[in-house]
Parts: structure tokens; sequence; C-alpha cells
């Protein structure tokens, strides 16, 4: 793979997972939202952890808060050096879900707690599969 772009790993999809990290194709981010209770759960999920309901996936607004963030600077990941923002965010439509992901399009030193963020969308190709990672930058 000489000359290749550096790439970030892609997830494995899985019938569970798979509207999450596909979402993007039409621009969406999607999580799973319980029926019962309302609440938006996350990582995916069979059930709500809250009340056992049924889950369903929906589209959100793509806006969120940083709730906290660390730089990385350890090469974890062959092709994808760092440094690079690793962020929990919370969606506006429910601040008690956390999303681990990464910040883009800003400097370290620009990020506050509280910070609004949109999602913007990484596209990959994984065999036949088209993930579409989901990242945050300023929502200005």
């Amino acid at each position: 793979m000489s000359g290749a772009t550096p790439q970030r790993p892609v997830p494995l999809l899985t019938e569970l997972n798979r509207p999450y990290w596909t979402g993007g194709a039409d621009g969406a981010w999607r999580l799973q939202r319980c029926t019962d209770c309302e609440r938006l759960v996350h990582p995916p999920a069979l059930r709500c952890p809250h009340d056992h309901g049924a889950l369903r996936y929906v589209a959100l607004s793509g806006r969120a808060t940083v709730e906290t963030w660390t730089v990385n600077e350890h090469p974890f990941f062959p092709g994808f050096p760092p440094p690079y923002l690793v962020a929990f965010v919370n969606p506006v439509e429910d601040e008690g879900v956390r999303v681990l992901t990464n910040l883009v399009n800003v400097l370290p030193e620009e990020v506050t707690a509280g910070m609004s963020v949109r999602v913007t969308f990484e596209r990959h190709t994984d065999g036949d599969d088209e993930v579409f990672i989901p990242l945050f930058e300023p929502d200005l």
C-alpha cells in the first residue's frame, strides 16, 4: 500500500449498527430512540437500557455540544497518524447521550466544553459497503 492516503479504521457493519454507519449517505446522523421512554440510545443496542423498550433509528438534526475531549498523540492505527481530537459529544435532542467521535476542522486550543458542533461525514468504501463515519466540526 505504498503511496496510499492515510485512512481511519472502518467499523465492521452488523445488522444492529448498519443504520448508524450508513446514515450519512443521505446526510442524516441517526441514533436509536426508545419507542417507550423516547430516550436516545448509543452505542447501538437490542433494547433500551433504561426501560427495555424497543428501539428504532431516527434522524437527528446533526447538532451537538462538546462534553469533553482530548488530543491523541499516540499512533494507535497504522496509516492513521496523530495528532487528532477525540471527543464525547451530546446530541441537542438528548444531552444525556454521549457519542464518542473525532472533532475536525478545529484547533485543539479552540475547543471548549459546551461548544456547538455539527456532524460531517467521512465516506469510506469497504468491499461492497459504503461507510459514513460521523465526525463533528464547529457549528458557526
